[in-house]
């Protein structure tokens, strides 16, 4: 069975980060693969995506030790096997609310005992050393990775952090500041719930992730604590280069 090297250093308490990519181009996906990236975001909720592309650019890491982890739609069973059939390493689930959600897609995402996951896939035993080797190991290498949020969601963090099987509880701080701001709060109250997330961390153990543009930002966040990280994408490198060659050209 691959290792999962993300899961190897969140274990022994080390940082990890990926880009996330939303542009449903399998052959950026293995470019991005061949960087030096832990691990590639792969943003079926928000990205480009269909379920074409998508195994197509997970077959294109096969042979990369970067770890392709797809953000699916949602807490949906059968779209959660099914991306992990494709050949996933990982998945993250958006928008969990409480623990018996986190269980809901602990589930989905694992064999029994653990989980309730259907055996199958034609990729898996590329992945393994044959397909009985997957079923045998995959419950030790599937990261599971469950997002918080909204501030009900951090209320409940710590019960979430314990449900076996979620390897990581990783903050989406800007449908948090939505929420926050829905709520009438402003920047301070959205730090807090950040800090609680982070908190709450130490005390279970379970790994804590963040999503952020800037290194400035990222290098905060490890320090804060986080070591599940997305700082950067295809959108923004793409935006940035071309913005770069850009300003050459109106220099002329």
């Amino acid at each position: 069975m691959r290792k999962n090297k993300v899961l190897e250093k969140l274990r022994a308490g080390r940082p990890v980060n990926g880009a996330a990519i939303v542009y449903d181009s399998p052959s950026l996906v293995e470019q991005a693969a061949l960087v030096g990236l832990d691990y590639l975001w792969l943003d079926w909720q928000h990205g480009q995506w269909s379920e074409h592309t998508l195994n197509d650019a997970l077959a294109r890491c096969l042979h990369s030790d970067t770890a392709p982890i797809v953000r699916v739609k949602g807490n949906e069973p059968g779209t959660i096997n099914r991306v992990l059939d494709m050949g996933a390493l990982g998945v993250i689930v958006p928008y969990v609310q409480d623990a018996d959600q986190a269980r809901a897609a602990a589930n989905a995402a694992f064999y029994p005992p653990l989980g309730m996951r259907s055996g199958g896939g034609v990729r898996l035993g590329l992945i393994g050393d044959g397909v009985a080797d997957y079923f045998a190991h995959a419950n030790e290498e599937v990261l599971l990775a469950v997002m918080v949020e909204t501030e009900h969601a951090i209320a409940n963090v710590e019960e979430i952090m314990r449900v076996p099987g979620v390897s990581v509880v990783l903050i989406g701080p800007g449908d948090l500041m939505i929420d926050v701001k829905s709520r009438g709060g402003d920047e301070t109250r959205h730090a807090a719930l950040v800090q609680a997330v982070a908190d709450a961390s130490r005390r279970t153990g379970t790994p804590c992730g963040y999503v952020t543009g800037t290194a400035e930002d990222a290098n905060a966040r490890v320090n804060q604590g986080f070591t599940f990280m997305n700082y950067g994408s295809d959108f923004a490198s793409v935006d940035r280069g071309l913005r770069e060659v850009a300003a050459v050209a109106r220099a002329w």
